[in-house]
């Protein structure tokens, strides 16, 4: 069956609100109208927008492309629909001083994929799945590169919770083929 799709982008004026209908048409002549809201709209263009974005990082150096999504990783510990986490880390960090405490309440109260245990220098997190929620409900189509958002995130978090800049791996992705997400947070011999 061949059928043609047309898509109009409308604004309706007497409910203040921005409407796509779909007007779909086959060989027989039938007709069918559909729309979407305001929200879901929204949610498609800001998905089709940083997709392209994401993409196009594509073409640039490994170090600018880190940089770049670093800083959505801060903006995405900052978001107010999350908690915000920064906020949350912020506070654990001036009510504890004990490591094996801050990681406890950083499970509890932190939104994140997997727990964070302490190992020797390192905090670790092992993810079954993307502890990204934009890459698990689909808005994110290229997570390859967008791992180094979620990076950035556990960066500022954990400079946050422990009050001086650390470095983070990521050591394995399931954006990158792997089975599983394996985040590294490194402690200086003096945050141990």
């Amino acid at each position: 069956m061949h059928v043609r799709i047309y898509y109009f982008l409308c604004y309706k004026q007497e409910t203040n609100n921005l409407v796509i209908i779909s007007y779909k048409h086959n060989r027989w002549g039938r007709e069918k109208w559909m729309s979407m809201q305001d929200d879901e709209i929204l949610l498609k263009l800001a998905s089709t927008t940083l997709n392209a974005i994401l993409d196009s990082l594509n073409h640039v150096d490994e170090e600018t492309r880190e940089k770049i999504l670093r800083l959505c990783g801060i903006a995405c510990a900052k978001e107010t629909t999350w908690g915000p986490a920064i906020d949350i880390a912020e506070k654990i960090s001036r009510e504890e001083t004990s490591l094996d405490r801050i990681i406890e309440r950083t499970n509890n109260e932190i939104s994140w994929c997997s727990k964070w245990v302490k190992r020797g220098n390192i905090i670790s997190s092992t993810c079954r799945e993307c502890g990204c929620p934009l890459v698990r409900h689909g808005i994110v189509k290229n997570p390859e590169v967008f791992c180094d958002c979620s990076k950035g995130w556990v960066e500022t978090i954990f400079s946050t919770l422990l009050k001086r800049p650390v470095q983070v791996k990521l050591e394995k992705s399931i954006g990158r083929g792997d089975d599983e997400c394996r985040f590294i947070v490194i402690l200086d011999d003096d945050q141990q």
